[in-house]
């Protein structure tokens, strides 16, 4: 493979375009991945809980199988059955996915409006399982008149249009109940409504969604066994990189520029598989980009997914106390900052730890203009979780400290008057700005997929976790499935017309 060109370049290390990268390596084109970072697995990148779902969904395994990817590679540590706990100030309910013993939790807890939420979840189930959704997959995303217009017939025949408005206009007015069903809502989605489409609630409380995978080492693992695959392929990894710039010819991409002594890298196509904004620098300010800029810059996340870390004795955790517990301080108040938190306990494995030490790692929402805001305002907030954390853990006194981020804790240094790690602070921060939500408001099903993966450049793809963020995990399997089919197509199709080419001279 040559330095300076490469079939397909795959710019940033979301699954989506990994997972085209790798197939699109193994069918013999030249695969080069772009990343921005040292390590895609970095211990303190990935401090979100290492919870995965639609590991076992037939997306997922197909592209397991096709790749000879065996499952003991995936490094699940386990598949927890009750996927999590949810804590209110008067109640404590398991989240089962087998829906008899969750109608038993509701009936304990909230007795008088258990009729009311089963019919809820019956309905959601009924929904959900009578939608061909192996059809829609198919149709997402489509291109040109003649999709959009099956794709469109398929929402009205199968109404998808259809909205389940507020939760509490369906089950009364218990805040405690709707705030029960909203914080999984919150917990198992990428995307936020204020009023949803049943399809959007059907699909995130389903009890396929609900299967939590615990995977030593998180997204960032996934994501080194695609990186694997495409090295295995004969593709190329660099990292660190920086892109200076692209260069357009007609309609077409040609190559770009990179930082330092790379130079120019040349390419037949090129997946951008970052943030989308992070694109948007990099077009040329012209009529024919003018809408996909406008419609870049009208992304802009809600939330942001902030995490802190705690060590304490392994002791003290209660008896029945979840892996996964979602603690909601006032049911009345919005779901954010310290009035909702995702608790994740995590014990290492004997080989790993020889102490009786366990890791709590806490994740909550604050909305995205909070990201800029000082460290003095974060170690306060931090505070209050930590009170809230004392009531729920009693007798951790003395037996619990905070990890991660330590803001007292310095970029270490090599020696060198420059530092090479950053402050705890920074990486807390940067990691926050790397788990979005964004908040849609949709008139149409059609408009929750408000971004095409195509571009007005021809050999230019998107694979962002924007496209396909209200599908979750699976929206990221499809995705990278979607590319693959796009671009051996038009592979094809040229084979095929430089036959005819030749067939003729």
């Amino acid at each position: 493979m040559s330095e300076k060109y490469s079939d397909v370049i795959v710019v940033g290390t979301d699954l989506a375009g990994l997972i085209a990268g790798a197939f699109l390596a193994k069918r013999g084109l030249s695969v080069t991945v772009l990343n921005f970072e040292r390590d895609v697995g970095s211990q303190k990148k990935n401090i979100q809980p290492n919870l995965i779902t639609n590991l076992e969904s037939r997306l997922f395994k197909n592209i397991l199988g096709r790749l000879s990817i065996l499952d003991h590679e995936l490094q699940i540590i386990r598949k927890l059955e009750v996927p999590f706990q949810v804590v209110l100030p008067k109640h404590r309910i398991d989240i089962f996915r087998d829906r008899e013993r969750l109608q038993g939790e509701i009936q304990r807890e909230f007795p008088m409006d258990s009729n009311s939420v089963k019919g809820f979840y019956e309905d959601m189930d009924h929904f959900e399982a009578k939608l061909d959704t192996e059809k829609l997959q198919e149709l997402i995303l489509p291109k040109g008149i003649k999709n959009r217009w099956r794709f469109g017939q398929f929402v009205k025949q199968t109404g998808l249009n259809q909205r389940v408005n507020r939760v509490t206009d369906t089950l009364g007015f218990n805040h405690e109940v709707r705030a029960l069903l909203e914080s999984q809502l919150q917990f198992l989605s990428q995307t936020h409504s204020s009023n949803p489409f049943t399809y959007q609630i059907a699909k995130t409380l389903s009890a396929d969604n609900c299967l939590l995978y615990e995977v030593k080492g998180g997204i960032g693992h996934l994501k080194k066994i695609f990186l694997n695959k495409i090295e295995q392929y004969n593709g190329r990894i660099k990292n660190e990189v920086q892109i200076e710039s692209f260069q357009f010819e007609n309609r077409s991409l040609a190559s770009i520029k990179l930082g330092g002594f790379e130079g120019g890298l040349g390419c037949r196509y090129l997946l951008w598989n970052d943030e989308i904004k992070k694109l948007a620098p990099f077009l040329p300010k012209k009529w024919r980009t003018r809408r996909l800029i406008k419609n870049i810059e009208a992304i802009q996340p809600k939330f942001y997914h902030f995490s802190i870390q705690y060590q304490l004795d392994s002791s003290v955790v209660p008896v029945g106390m979840r892996e996964n517990l979602l603690f909601i301080g006032d049911p009345e108040k919005d779901l954010y900052g310290d009035n909702f938190l995702h608790l994740n306990l995590f014990h290492p494995a004997a080989e790993e730890s020889q102490s009786d030490q366990s890791f709590l790692t806490v994740s909550y929402l604050l909305p995205a203009t909070e990201v800029t805001q000082a460290a003095e305002y974060f170690d306060k907030l931090h505070e209050a979780i930590f009170q809230k954390i004392s009531r729920l853990i009693p007798f951790s006194k003395n037996k619990i400290q905070l990890k991660f981020p330590l803001t007292h804790r310095e970029a270490q240094s090599d020696g060198t008057l420059f530092p090479m790690e950053k402050t705890d602070f920074e990486i807390f921060r940067e990691n926050a700005q790397e788990n979005p939500v964004y908040h849609l408001a949709p008139e149409t099903f059609a408009d929750l997929f408000p971004m095409s993966n195509r571009t007005p450049y021809k050999n230019l793809h998107l694979t962002s976790p924007e496209i396909l963020a209200t599908l979750g995990s699976e929206g990221k399997f499809l995705l990278g499935l979607k590319t693959i089919d796009l671009i051996w197509r038009e592979v094809e199709h040229s084979r095929k017309k430089a036959v005819k080419q030749r067939k003729i001279a």
